[in-house]
């Protein structure tokens, strides 16, 4: 496997392509923000969103938020295709050593033994573990999903996520859209 390369979305056309269609895929409707609106909030230094590639074939998608010392991985996802052949730890890895000084956080669904995908939950809370990612002990609910916290490299309260979701939508989104879909 070769160097990973992160190439924004809005520098490419076909790159922002291939994340689109990915990102309609890989994740549950109900759990997704408009591609638009991640696309128009990464065209500032609160986030990022990057097509993954290794050489010149796409492997993945990952969307990220900055805040103060806190990196938030937003959304990540490898090609159907290429799961279970290293490319998430591999991209996982690559975000460890850029953001070395920085904490880490991401969400994954709720283990709940009554879902109906629970083994894949189990299986990706696995996957995180494995790779260095730790239980922050806190849960979140957007959109009526209960998720879990994991953090790497040190803590990440449950508040500093919160002021972390108010600076990258903002004051007035936050109050009128984020609120109504965390109850």
């Amino acid at each position: 496997m070769a160097e990973l390369l992160f190439l924004d979305i809005k520098d490419d056309k076909k790159c922002k392509k291939e994340v689109k269609k990915l990102y309609n895929v890989a994740f549950p409707r109900n759990e997704k923000f408009p591609f638009f609106a991640l696309n128009f909030l990464s065209r500032n230094d609160k986030a990022k969103f990057y097509g993954i590639y290794d050489k010149d074939k796409f492997i993945g998608l990952l969307y990220s938020i900055y805040y103060k010392d806190i990196v938030y991985v937003f959304y990540f996802a490898i090609s159907e295709r290429l799961r279970g052949k290293g490319y998430g730890s591999k991209v996982l890895e690559s975000i460890k050593e850029k953001y070395s000084k920085y904490r880490i956080i991401l969400m994954i669904e709720e283990i709940d033994e009554n879902s109906n995908n629970y083994n894949e939950r189990v299986k990706r809370k696995k996957f995180y573990l494995n790779n260095g990612f730790k239980d922050l002990n806190y849960k979140v609910k957007e959109a009526g999903v209960i998720y879990e916290m994991l953090g790497y490299n040190n803590e990440v309260t449950h508040e500093e996520y919160r002021d972390l979701i108010k600076y990258y939508f903002g004051e007035t989104l936050y109050n009128y859209v984020y609120k109504k879909i965390s109850k």
